[in-house]
């Protein structure tokens, strides 16, 4: 892992057991805890894909669990996630993204999981708390360009409160979310099946 960071000055992060199933960049100065996975990137297009809905969606469904929380574990999950190429559209969205999250969390003091317990909350609506809004409006945006980026302009995604493994989420609802769900194994084995030949 020292060898893949060297180069790198940011990296993205993600709690191997979280209800949040969120990255976060962070320097690469620190010791990481045996609790993160480690992406060893720092693109912004990454981000915001390991940040999409269809990535969240992947991990819970693939992950495993502990007590209610999503494990992440990154042979189900990072190495079978089939991702799409980086764009220009998905590295202005990771950018937008993580400077909006950051200066909302710094100026409220929140922590990622405190932030997205306020997203996924449908007791928050986004008149009475902008930042919110704010939030969960850029992640319609990134779910829209990672579809775009996979070909799948022709699903229109209709982002709300909906229930998905026992906890209700800001995200797909539920039939694109199957739809997705199925694309992407399609495309998982495609990948596999052109690798093998």
């Amino acid at each position: 892992m020292r060898s893949a960071l060297s180069s790198l000055e940011h990296v993205l992060v993600i709690a191997l057991v979280s209800k949040t199933v969120m990255p976060v960049r962070v320097p690469t100065s620190q010791v990481f805890s045996h609790a993160l996975g480690v992406f060893a990137t720092d693109g912004f297009s990454d981000q915001a894909v390991l940040s999409s809905s269809l990535h969240q969606l992947w991990a819970i469904t693939y992950g495993s669990g502990m007590r209610n929380d999503p494990r992440y574990t990154p042979s189900d999950v990072f190495e079978t996630f089939p991702r799409p190429n980086p764009s220009a559209s998905l590295d202005a969205l990771g950018r937008c993204l993580d400077n909006a999250r950051r200066e909302i969390m710094l100026r409220r003091g929140l922590g990622l999981t405190s932030l997205y317990n306020l997203v996924n909350d449908p007791m928050v609506i986004d008149a009475n708390d902008t930042d919110v809004s704010e939030i969960r409006a850029i992640h319609a945006q990134v779910d829209r360009s990672v579809l775009d980026a996979y070909g799948w302009s022709d699903l229109a995604p209709k982002q709300g409160f909906h229930e998905f493994r026992k906890m209700t989420r800001w995200t797909l609802d539920p039939a694109t979310r199957v739809e997705v769900l199925d694309r992407l194994l399609e495309e998982n084995q495609r990948r596999s099946a052109f690798q093998r030949a």
